[in-house]
């Protein structure tokens, strides 16, 4: 390697600013953000309410989530019910 690109890299690593403990926790942090905080502009309409999306959400959740609850705390009655005593 020449003298001048070793002076060069010499240079940039002199130069290079050392990253604080405060930035770094601070870059952290943003990458938890799911999205970059910004205001919303003033020109930017908010978005029409989507019933339909709302309930088929809502209906979706309770035919998945009533059905697996009442197996996971009604399975004692129902192994009551199944051998009816005769265990």
């Amino acid at each position: 390697m020449s003298a001048s690109v070793l002076t060069r890299a010499a240079a940039k690593t002199v130069a290079r600013r050392p990253v604080s403990f405060v930035t770094q926790i601070r870059s952290m942090g943003r990458a938890f953000e799911h999205a970059p905080y910004e205001r919303i502009p003033v020109t930017a309409k908010p978005a029409a309410p989507d019933y339909v999306k709302e309930v088929t959400f809502v209906l979706g959740k309770i035919v998945t989530y009533v059905p697996a609850f009442g197996l996971l705390l009604g399975w004692p009655a129902l192994a009551k019910w199944a051998v009816d005593g005769h265990v």
